[in-house]
């Protein structure tokens, strides 16, 4: 952390950079960094190349996130809960001093300064950490931001990556004055009509092998304008996929132009399969139980490949647990 310090602490203009197709926790990790630092006198820019969904929207100064790259002439460029960076979509500016702090197992420490935890719940977990470790005073809207990037990448607390840490800091930013009422609503309570119809091709297509194990669906380029929905209303699906009983691997197909993105969830529960290591056999990457990749090729053959090798992966699963009973 030491070196993430320092680089914060010298840098007087600060670009922070979230990821392509953004989520609550990489928006929110970088609202409350950015929100403490500008407390420090720091001068603050937010970036993403995707706009900000609408579900996020309601965090305090999410609204100065702009789709632009960082300014060449900026001290600093810290990105935030990305492995690689490919998924900042654009250049970064190859001059300043670059910081990455994230959580994925996948990360190949790209910066010049690296704060990476595989064991974090959350990058706004570790964003907590620095926050505390500058002496910067938390706010309310610091709080909520941070609270919305733990909550979501733990499933509200039901994934197994949920430890003591992640608890412990939720409880902390509650009594930091962390909104929960805006976040349970926002996130989870306020689905558009749009996305709901969206999400009813996915339904209506749901497919399963392997006795229950291996469980998919697909969404299509043409359901997108069909249904009236937006990309954004995507986010959530595959969690819904993966409530089906007995699953032990489950995949969304969404079909964008040339490419398919493949969303992938995976159960601790025997035979157990690692959805970070299937998905880097396509490009992608991840953690143990949440994974994705953007591969090339029209949906029928990359769903073709992905399904040939998640019934691999299972069928070796189920050889280690019959070793290991």
């Amino acid at each position: 952390m030491k070196q993430v310090l320092d680089a914060l602490r010298g840098a007087r203009r600060i670009a922070i950079v979230s990821h392509r197709d953004p989520d609550p926790d990489t928006i929110g990790a970088g609202l409350a960094l950015g929100l403490g630092l500008e407390s420090l006198g720091k001068k603050i820019s937010w970036h993403c190349a995707d706009p900000i969904p609408e579900s996020i929207r309601f965090l305090r100064g999410s609204e100065r996130y702009v789709q632009e790259p960082p300014p060449g002439d900026v001290d600093l460029v810290v990105t935030v809960d990305f492995g690689s960076l490919e998924r900042a979509k654009f250049a970064l500016p190859s001059g300043p001093r670059l910081a990455n702090i994230d959580h994925h197992a996948s990360n190949d420490e790209f910066g010049s300064a690296n704060l990476v935890d595989a064991t974090s719940a959350a990058t706004a977990e570790l964003v907590s950490r620095v926050i505390d470790a500058l002496g910067i005073a938390w706010t309310p809207d610091m709080a909520t931001a941070a609270l919305v990037g733990i909550m979501t990448d733990t499933g509200s607390f039901q994934f197994p990556s949920t430890d003591g840490r992640a608890l412990e800091r939720a409880a902390r930013l509650r009594e930091a004055g962390a909104d929960l009422q805006a976040i349970t609503y926002n996130i989870y309570r306020n689905k558009r009509f749009e996305a709901l119809k969206l999400w009813g091709f996915a339904f209506s297509r749901l497919s399963r092998e392997q006795d229950g194990q291996l469980v998919w669906t697909e969404l299509r380029a043409s359901d997108l304008a069909t249904s009236g929905a937006r990309d954004e209303d995507i986010s959530g699906l595959v969690e819904q996929v993966a409530r089906s009983s007995g699953m032990r691997v489950a995949l969304l197909f969404n079909e964008q132009p040339g490419t398919v993105k493949v969303s992938c969830r995976t159960s601790q529960w025997e035979p157990s399969v690692d959805a970070a290591a299937l998905m880097e056999h396509f490009g992608g990457g991840g953690h143990v139980r949440a994974a994705g990749a953007l591969v090339s090729g029209n949906l029928a053959s990359v769903r073709g490949r992905v399904l040939a090798d998640a019934r691999a992966a299972l069928e070796a699963a189920r050889a280690r647990a019959a070793v290991n009973a």
